[in-house]
């Protein structure tokens, strides 16, 4: 362990910023368009399913149906794009919602199928040539957040750093999953909110070089409208640099450890606990996700 989690004050310390850190996903899914109803999905298509395993099994024949025709033809992009689609909508039945705090949470079968269904969605780009039609990106765009939430919620709920860094990775790579897939979606249909979601994404991911890059495409379009957009998403743009450099700090703090440099607690090594930098503030919103 690379810092003292059983600590109370520490305890506190980690809940109230990771609580920080979930606004991200609760300002996500609201101006991102994520479960908006943008490109055909509603809010219920993305949290509404969860009516368990039964309702998951009902595409068991569809999605059996779809790998047979990959085990013929590995590059079929039909059955790819539609095993994006299937199990993204059988991962809807992994998602429950606690019927007393209307808190939502995602069962593992859940997220194995969010997974595959991202999964399918790059053997689908790759097999597409890199022209993917907006579809498939539409729901891997949203896939992604999906994990994105799942991945820093099991990072919130992680009892040795280690695994909090796993999480934060893994919450990391998600959201360049979601912005790449986005990136797609706004070359196709360019327009200032599709490159903002783009731009958005990026910056919560921490990589400021993508972000900049969807702002400067949206400026093209419609330079008044572009103009605004770094200040739009400035809370985003600090908001992950905040959290790349917790990442970066655990990272540090478990290389000290390995070497037999730093302690075994946060008082070690001139760690202590890197996510309190984070902070609380400068989010908005209330925290949701699952």
């Amino acid at each position: 362990m690379l810092f003292d989690l059983q600590s109370p004050r520490r305890r506190r310390v980690i809940r109230v910023t990771f609580g920080a850190l979930a606004a991200i996903f609760a300002i996500s899914f609201v101006f991102l368009g994520v479960g908006t109803g943008q490109g055909g999905f509603s809010f219920e298509d993305l949290f509404g399913g969860g009516d368990g395993g039964d309702a998951a099994s009902a595409f068991d024949d569809d999605i059996n149906a779809a790998q047979e025709k990959l085990a013929v033809n590995p590059q079929d992009t039909v059955a790819l794009s539609q095993l994006v689609t299937l199990h993204y909508q059988a991962g809807n039945a992994g998602i429950q919602v606690d019927e007393n705090s209307g808190q939502q949470s995602l069962t593992s079968d859940g997220k194995q199928q969010f997974e595959q269904s991202v999964d399918a969605w790059s053997k689908y780009l790759k097999a597409s040539g890199g022209q993917p039609d907006q579809g498939p990106a539409s729901i891997a765009y949203q896939a992604f957040f999906v994990l994105a939430q799942a991945d820093f919620t099991e990072a919130a709920g992680a009892t040795t750093a280690a695994d909090q860094l796993q999480g934060l990775q893994s919450t990391i790579a998600d959201l360049k999953g979601a912005a790449e897939a986005q990136r797609v979606i706004a070359t196709a249909r360019p327009n200032v909110a599709n490159w903002s979601k783009v731009a958005e994404a990026y910056y919560l991911a921490g990589d400021a070089a993508g972000a900049q890059q969807a702002i400067d495409e949206a400026t093209k379009l419609d330079p008044q409208a572009g103009a605004k957009l770094e200040q739009q998403l400035k809370g985003s743009q600090q908001q992950g640099e905040r959290f790349t450099q917790a990442v970066d700090q655990l990272n540090k703090q478990q290389q000290q450890v390995q070497s037999g440099a730093g302690g075994a607690t946060g008082g070690g090594g001139g760690g202590g606990n890197p996510l309190s930098d984070l902070g609380t503030g400068g989010l908005g919103g209330t925290g949701g996700g699952f």
